[in-house]
């Protein structure tokens, strides 16, 4: 499933491994409803206006909002089963207008429900999905989406999915996802994914170990005996508890072994790579970016620059020297094919950088002299 993006810059990262360890910080709740859409929300007042305070969607709202660090805004998308209303085209045949469904003959595009709000909003400005409702094939479709949207078909966004009692069988069919992570909690209708992405994105992306996020208003740490705490692990369950005199996640990695700091910076860095310097070639142009070695080397400033930035958050680990972990290779003019520079594409432009990873877990052997 590639989701179009309407860009003239295109950036594809793939993941090493092993592994060392826009703003990209909103909040989309997902919810069911009559009629497709995407709606910014800056405060809670405004959500009770379309969805009243008794359903699951005003009350993710209300936990996400009632963080000590809420964001100043949240992304809520409805979806529904009735497909949108296709677009009225042109018909050149008889110069009259024609209702044309173009999703009926793409097969890789969702028809309807929660994927096709997924497809037709991926662009917009949200990267953590949360469900208001939880329904499993609903759940699922959209892991789907976020696994392998995008353009290059490598994904984009990542989905918090919380579980307890009544659905906890469910999660091991979640476990292939690299863009999901399962969250346990025994109160079921206390929102802890939606509090913990709340906290969690109060500061820029790469700076946060989603693990010590604490203190969340609102969520029961739970209490839990040593055999259930052990099997919550092995099933890949990332759940909240006290530890000394606060309360916080006992793990921030989901089945895959990726960190979500880890896929948070990756994002970030897909993300500004394109911006910037899809802005730097709208607004300076064959003045800075003529087909030239001067015009090579200012797409290569451009891309180190945009990682320095990315390192300075936190993204990307640096060496012994101070200096980040990072490369980019960008061709010699006198390598490119005449007929690439004849068609204005550069192509052959690589980066890679070391992801900065974090103390999780500390231990100590002590020595007492009597």
């Amino acid at each position: 499933m590639l989701i179009p993006k309407i860009t003239d810059v295109y950036v594809s990262i793939d993941i090493t491994h092993p592994q060392i360890s826009k703003d990209l910080k909103k909040i989309a709740i997902f919810t069911k409803g009559d009629q497709q859409s995407f709606k910014t929300y800056t405060y809670l007042p405004d959500v009770m206006a379309d969805f009243d305070e008794n359903t699951e969607t005003y009350k993710t709202a209300e936990a996400i909002f009632s963080q000590d660090d809420a964001p100043e805004a949240i992304q809520i998308i409805t979806y529904a089963d009735k497909v949108p209303a296709p677009v009225i085209q042109s018909n050149t045949s008889n110069a009259g207008t024609t209702v044309v469904d173009n999703n009926a003959s793409n097969t890789s595009q969702p028809s309807a429900g929660i994927g096709r709000a997924a497809f037709d909003y991926f662009y917009e400005d949200w990267e953590i999905a949360i469900l208001a409702d939880y329904n499993k094939a609903d759940a699922l479709a959209l892991a789907d989406v976020l696994e392998n949207g995008g353009y290059d078909g490598k994904g984009f966004h990542f989905m918090f999915q919380q579980f307890g009692p009544s659905n906890a069988g469910d999660g091991a069919d979640f476990d292939k996802y690299s863009r999901t992570w399962k969250f346990y909690h025994s109160a079921e209708d206390e929102k802890y994914t939606a509090a913990l992405a709340s906290e969690g994105t109060s500061d820029d992306a790469g700076k946060v170990s989603w693990k010590f996020v604490h203190d969340l208003n609102g969520i029961t740490p739970e209490k839990l005996t040593a055999t259930e705490l052990l099997n919550l692990k092995r099933q890949h369950f990332i759940t909240y508890v006290q530890k000394a005199d606060h309360a916080s996640q006992i793990d921030d990695s989901n089945a895959q072994g990726l960190f979500v700091d880890f896929i948070h910076g990756l994002d970030f860095v897909k993300a500004t790579v394109e911006s910037n310097l899809q802005n730097a070639l709208t607004l300076d142009g064959k003045q800075v970016f003529s087909y030239t070695q001067k015009g090579l080397n200012a797409i290569k400033v451009n891309i180190e620059t945009t990682l320095d930035k990315a390192g300075n958050q936190g993204i990307i680990d640096i060496d012994s020297t101070g200096k980040y972990k990072r490369h980019v290779d960008v061709p010699d003019i006198d390598k490119i094919h005449a007929s690439t520079v004849s068609h204005r594409i550069l192509q052959g432009v690589k980066f890679e950088y070391t992801s900065s990873s974090a103390i999780n877990e500390v231990h100590i052997n002590g020595n007492a002299v009597a």
